[in-house]
């Protein structure tokens, strides 16, 4: 078996590096459906390549997908971002930093911008959010910003998943999510125009992964 690994291991392109891709935005932006998209297309061209989201499936991660659903009352701000805090060291210590060191391409749905973006929304303040996750996560090489209109988001989020909201998409909260995204100065954040068909906006996003790709071979 190791043989035929060897093989595979061979096939495939070796990076110098890994990278850290990441796809952001409000709910119905699209962000899972391109990551999986620049996956695929990736590894069509013998790239090595991990999907990854957050929340995680790991133990914090499911107390906050059972938080979105029931409701976040029992908990405060901090102690919410407390939890997306140990979900993503678990992340990072499991997942992240063994496959950077593998150099492969992570391309990860959600990240710490969602931290400053949806905590910040609940009043925390955004500084204290980057610095906290900066110290446990490292730092991205791109950042895609799927940017739309919060109310397209909420009408696609609807139709996909037929059933109701969660309390993490309420529309007055998710347009002080937005705002706190489009304020995000981070120079390795790139915007796109999210209300563009699903082709468009995959052939933006892996226009800038092959530059990123080329810059470091």
């Amino acid at each position: 078996m190791s043989g035929v690994h060897d093989k595979e291991m061979a096939r495939k392109k070796q990076l110098k590096k890994g990278f850290l891709i990441v796809f952001e935005g409000i709910d119905g932006a699209g962000k899972t459906t391109q990551a999986r998209l620049a996956q695929s297309a990736l590894e069509a061209r013998s790239y090595r390549c991990m999907f990854l989201r957050e929340p995680t499936d790991g133990p914090y991660g499911q107390r906050i997908r059972a938080l979105a659903r029931k409701g976040r009352f029992t908990l405060t701000p901090m102690e919410e971002f407390e939890l997306f805090i140990e979900d993503r060291k678990e992340d990072v210590s499991k997942n992240i930093s063994p496959a950077l060191a593998q150099k492969k391409i992570v391309l990860i749905d959600r990240y710490y911008y969602s931290s400053i973006a949806y905590q910040g929304a609940l009043g925390l303040d955004k500084d204290f959010i980057q610095r906290e996750n900066e110290k446990i996560a490292p730092r991205p090489d791109l950042i895609f910003y799927l940017n739309m209109p919060v109310e397209l988001g909420r009408e696609r989020i609807c139709t996909n998943r037929q059933d109701r909201l969660t309390l993490f998409e309420e529309h007055d909260y998710l347009e002080r999510v937005k705002a706190n995204f489009d304020a995000l100065q981070d120079p390795e954040i790139i915007p796109i125009d999210a209300t563009q068909s699903e082709e468009q906006i995959h052939t933006e996003i892996m226009k800038h992964i092959g530059d990123l790709i080329l810059k470091n071979l």
